[in-house]
């Protein structure tokens, strides 16, 4: 969840630092700090650290160009201790010789925190990470190699996590060990640099060397040496090159980065098809003939993602059962990876995830390899853990998404689980050439349905300054558009803090019709579909309780637009391809109503982008 910074070069590290962090604040703005070794002396380390925000930090610095040209920052989300300058990142050990940053958990913090406090180390925080340093700390005291401490530290903590060290005691390289969360070394000529996302760098290096679990490494400005846990020889890592640029993770003129990437969806959904589609075939560059053939012997699929993946996830179990014909189930990563889940291999287990670091989907992913089950990845992030630890992966190729709300990712999943079933189908003989060629001129038109059903901006804006200040919203879907329900209410939880609920509309006269009254706004998402007279009825009956009708139509709809308070109109689809288009307005929604009620849209409270610990 937090993220992590390190340069080590020429340069002075601070700018670098906090640039870096700026465009690491999305994992998480609880506290912030930085330490550097110094040029002068002895060459100490010195650390700055601060609660809140960035720009905090940024204050209590006031200008100051500090000397070093090694350092790390941290930007915290809190797990252990609440969000306090004590608590914030960097932490040091007794002699304030190390400073260490740290994303994940240690859980055997407890126990080592007490034996550590038996052998005289005093501890200034209530978090796990000082635990890490003053183990290295201990350790260092013994053998008096950085190197061998750092190593002997991380073989004594169990659970999941990053860790960037910098110490006095080698002021001319850092030290980096990933398990199971984010950690990526970018490569600069005469100079090195560590994020915990490849956005934070960019900007210095499109060269990536992408760490696998149980792995550290020993940076210097000109050297990455990485070695697997345990082992004294370095090991080859390729360096991947980042094919988007800086600008992708940029506002560009918007006023927030979850409205950009509101618009930058036709773009992604383009590129998408313009990568996947060769005439009317569709095309996998990752998928093998080996891998088709398995494909073709399945007997099941299961999808496994969490959050707005999961809702992916929820619409692709139509798209495949449509297009496949095939028994198909969607579960949540966290409730899947301890049910013990009877998965063989003879099943296909999907997991979504924009990031690739999702720990209880990986986690997921893990079980499912354990039961020798075939899994297949659809990420956005190059390189990420899933990514690599899958059978086989489908990039979204979404560029980066920095508004802690998923939209264009979401979208974007969408598009790819489509194709996916739609290949799939054709794989197995279930869908004709015919039929492909008529999912595929719908797939075409996307792209400027899309920019079409942006143009209800104003429409949504208007309807959001009616309704902003309602503290309570139902939202309604079937089929395809059910799981858009569940999406929807989530957009506007997560960032107006307002409660909205997801509902499956044949179930509401099961309880929610209790809530309608005329001060319940209801979000009816009602596109043309072969539940179409049956919402209808769901609206009349909202309608004749007067409650507050706000509902998404197929352009032309004459019948809902009685029906409505507020009407938002998409272009006629495919049923199949509904939801792409019916998610935008509720995306908009949720950004105009936490607009109007002057929330922080990109960084919503108590939540980071990517939930890296469980």
């Amino acid at each position: 969840m937090c993220g992590i910074v390190g340069y080590i070069g020429p340069k002075k590290a601070l700018p670098i630092l906090i640039s870096s962090l700026e465009r690491l604040e999305y994992r998480g703005y609880d506290s912030s700090g930085i330490a550097c070794i110094s040029e002068k002396g002895d060459r100490g380390v010195y650390t700055i650290k601060e609660q809140g925000k960035l720009g905090r930090l940024k204050s209590k610095l006031n200008g100051a160009l500090l000397d070093g040209h090694v350092g790390i920052g941290h930007t915290r989300w809190a797990t252990h201790g609440e969000p306090s300058e004590r608590n914030a990142h960097p932490h040091q050990d007794c002699s304030k010789k190390f400073a260490l940053v740290h994303n994940g958990i240690i859980e055997n913090y407890a126990e080592l925190k007490h034996e550590l406090q038996r052998k005289g180390h005093h501890f200034r925080s209530e978090t796990d990470t000082e635990v890490a340093v003053h183990l290295i700390e201990e350790y260092f005291e013994r053998c008096r190699n950085v190197f061998e401490a750092f190593q002997k530290a991380v073989i004594r903590m169990q659970g999941f996590f990053a860790f960037v060290l910098t110490t006095s005691h080698d002021p001319d390289a850092i030290y980096v060990f990933k398990r199971s969360n984010p950690l990526v070394i970018g490569v600069g000529n005469g100079e090195n640099f560590v994020a915990s996302d490849a956005p934070a760098i960019l900007s210095y290096t499109n060269r990536m060397i992408y760490l696998d679990d149980n792995e550290m490494a020993r940076v210097t400005a000109d050297r990455t040496e990485v070695f697997r846990l345990g082992e004294k020889n370095p090991r080859r890592k390729p360096v991947v090159r980042i094919k988007w640029n800086m600008r992708q993770a940029e506002k560009d003129g918007f006023p927030h980065f979850m409205l950009k990437e509101i618009h930058e969806q036709p773009q992604v959904v383009d590129t998408i098809l313009k990568e996947r589609l060769r005439g009317n075939r569709i095309f996998f560059d990752s998928i093998s003939k080996k891998t088709e053939k398995r494909l073709s012997r399945i007997s099941k699929i299961h999808l496994v993602s969490c959050g707005t993946a999961y809702h992916a996830g929820l619409v692709g179990k139509y798209m495949l059962s449509e297009c496949a014909r095939l028994p198909v189930d969607a579960s949540v990563s966290s409730e899947f990876r301890y049910e013990d889940p009877v998965v063989d291999e003879r099943d296909l287990v999907i997991f979504i995830t924009q990031s690739g670091e999702t720990a209880d989907t990986l986690a997921a992913l893990r079980a499912a390899k354990e039961k020798k089950a075939f899994t297949l990845a659809i990420v956005n992030v190059v390189g990420s853990t899933i990514a690599r630890e899958a059978d086989c992966v489908i990039y979204t190729h979404a560029g980066p998404e920095i508004g802690v709300a998923s939209t264009k990712a979401y979208l974007a999943q969408l598009t790819v689980l489509a194709l996916f079933a739609l290949y799939l189908g054709k794989l197995r003989g279930k869908l004709s050439s015919g039929q492909m060629r008529e999912y595929i001129n719908w797939l075409l038109k996307l792209p400027r349905q899309i920019e079409e059903t942006l143009r209800q901006d104003k429409a949504v804006k208007q309807c959001a300054r009616k309704l902003y200040t309602k503290r309570n919203f139902l939202y309604l879907g079937r089929g395809y558009n059910f799981p858009n329900a569940l999406e929807g209410a989530l957009k506007l939880k997560e960032i107006t803090y307002a409660h909205a609920h997801g509902y499956a509309a044949g179930e509401m006269k099961h309880g929610p019709i209790a809530l309608i009254d005329s001060e319940q706004p209801v979000i009816c998402i009602s596109p043309a579909a072969k539940t179409y007279e049956k919402m209808i009825s769901n609206i009349q009956e909202i309608e004749a309780r007067k409650g507050i009708v706000v509902s998404v139509a197929t352009v032309g709809d004459q019948t809902i637009k009685k029906l409505s308070r507020f009407l938002f109109l998409i272009p006629e689809t495919k049923e199949m391809l509904s939801s792409i288009l019916a998610v935008i307005p509720l995306q908009l929604f949720a950004y105009y109503v936490a607009v109007f009620n002057k929330r922080d849209v990109d960084q919503p409270r108590n939540l980071a982008k990517s939930v890296t610990v469980e």
